[in-house]
């Protein structure tokens, strides 16, 4: 019987300890780190977090999402769109009611529905199994290394193969070339085109009035014609690594033991270059690009509207932009070790910064609202990167803050064991199990030990409730606490 009682007492304080805090129209329920529940019915909002990050359920208007950190990410709205992730970059699925795509880590993927105009449905599963249909061209199919065809694919309009690398033919515009023991023979016939390689012996081929090609030795000679029915002719021409050469009517380089001695003329774009060696020593001149390269001590260079400095490579890294749409620079130290962005739309005048310091921090500015994390263990290598902060970042940030310019607030500390929000009047924030306040326009509660000491203000009265029980005291504001005991709680009518 005493063990009866204990139990009762026990399951009472644990209740006490969970119970709801209402501020205004708000419900949050907490029994950190198992339980965090949170709704606001006036802006259709609910959120249940269990175990910390680990699990979490939220309705935002007509947005659900779903996560089972990190193996499952889940996300649906009214319309139809749904997002889910497994175990992020694992495998990707977007669908809508008249399409579906699929990507487990870019070898099984599928792309089936309603589709834009010149595109195609396809399935592959890489590098053996192929499937699609070809706006164009219909259906298609292949089974590597067995047999099949390919549309738009490596860069080809038509690829064939039987037992590949027995026997393949690829089509590129007007040109085909059939291979046999890929990359070893090969035949190319087209429009006025012909030529043949025995690789890497030797290859020539050849299109009236387009292009001349010959290698021996590849890739140590080469001799190439290009472009020949163009304004701009090019020709190529190497003993590598000894000499290489190219030239048209806009452009000029010679290379001696390339590629570490060059000299380039770019007359289209009014700039000459000299690499001596590369990549440790540049210089550069011309109207657009200009810059000296003394690597690992110093290097600033100009391309265009994107200026970069070096200091003691790879140390220290500054990066501008200044275009007729974006002014910006960054800060780099380590290349990802440390990073600070600052960025600012010509047109609006709208403003974005971001700085990460990696493993501790990532901080992030954009549309007046503020953001810090701590830690940042993914963040700083994948900026930008929502699926990660969605999936990843919730397991490892100890110390979370949102702000806004009008002083709205979220803070989060060890997965809600202290957070605290304030909304215009309203705030609330919670030690667990120490203690919870809230306070909006009519009302203050503030509770030591999840209500063993609970002082309730609304309007003028006050009321005191002791040892989680749902009567105590209550007087006026403007008096002292009475002698006598007014009821309060679920037995007051």
């Amino acid at each position: 019987m005493v063990r009866g009682c204990w139990c009762v007492i026990l399951l009472g304080l644990l209740l006490a300890f969970a119970s709801p805090s209402r501020a205004g129209e708000a419900t949050v329920f907490t029994l950190w780190p198992l339980v965090d529940y949170r709704a606001d019915e006036a802006i259709n909002y609910r959120s249940l977090h269990l175990l910390g990050p680990l699990f979490k359920f939220e309705v935002k208007e007509d947005e659900t999402e779903f996560a089972l950190r990190p193996l499952l990410y889940r996300a649906t709205d009214q319309t139809g769109l749904a997002q889910t992730e497994v175990l992020y970059p694992f495998a990707v699925k977007r669908s809508h009611p008249d399409a579906e795509f699929v990507d487990v880590l870019h070898l099984l993927n599928f792309d089936f529905g309603e589709r834009t105009q010149g595109s195609a449905n396809q399935f592959y599963l890489f590098p053996f199994l192929f499937y699609g249909d070809h706006p164009e061209h219909g259906r298609y199919a292949a089974f590597f290394p067995f047999g099949g065809t390919l549309y738009d694919w490596f860069g080809r309009d038509r690829i064939t193969f039987t037992l590949f690398p027995l026997y393949s033919r690829t089509v590129r515009g007007t040109t085909t070339t059939d291979n046999f023991l890929w990359p070893v023979f090969s035949r190319i016939s087209g429009d006025e085109e012909s030529g043949f390689a025995v690789w890497p012996i030797y290859g020539q081929s050849r299109k009236a009035g387009v292009y001349r090609r010959q290698f021996c030795l590849w890739p140590i000679y080469f001799n190439e014609e290009l472009a020949l029915d163009s304004g701009d002719p090019v020709t190529r021409r190497a003993v590598l690594p000894f000499w290489f050469e190219q030239e048209s009517r806009n452009y000029s380089q010679r290379s001696l033991l390339w590629p570490f001695f060059t000299w380039i003329q770019n007359r289209a774009d009014e700039y000459e270059q000299w690499d001596a060696p590369w990549p440790l020593v540049r210089v550069t001149h011309g109207a657009d690009r200009h810059g000296l390269r003394l690597l690992p001590v110093y290097a600033d260079e100009t391309v265009g509207a994107r200026r970069k400095r070096w200091f003691l490579w790879p140390l220290y890294k500054i990066e501008d932009t200044e275009s007729a749409l974006i002014v910006s620079q960054r800060h780099r130290v380590l290349f990802f070790l440390y990073s600070d962005l600052a960025e600012r739309k010509v047109d609006t005048g709208d403003e974005k910064r971001r700085v990460d310091l990696w493993p501790l921090f990532s901080y992030h500015r954009e549309g007046g609202v503020s953001r810090l994390n701590a830690l940042a263990l993914l963040e700083p290598l994948f900026p930008g990167n929502q699926a990660i902060e969605r999936s990843w970042s919730p397991l490892w940030s100890l110390y979370l803050q949102r702000w806004d310019q009008q002083g709205n607030q979220i803070i989060s500390v060890l997965w809600n064991l202290f957070w605290q929000e304030r909304q215009g009047e309203k705030l609330a924030f919670e030690l667990f199990p120490l203690v919870d306040y809230r306070r909006d326009a009519a009302a203050q509660r503030l509770r030591l030990l999840k209500g063993l000491i609970d002082l309730r203000s609304e309007e003028h009265t006050r009321c005191l409730h002791l040892f989680y029980l749902p009567w105590g005291m209550c007087w006026e504001a403007s008096s002292t606490p009475p002698v006598t005991v007014a009821v309060q709680g679920t037995a007051e009518r």
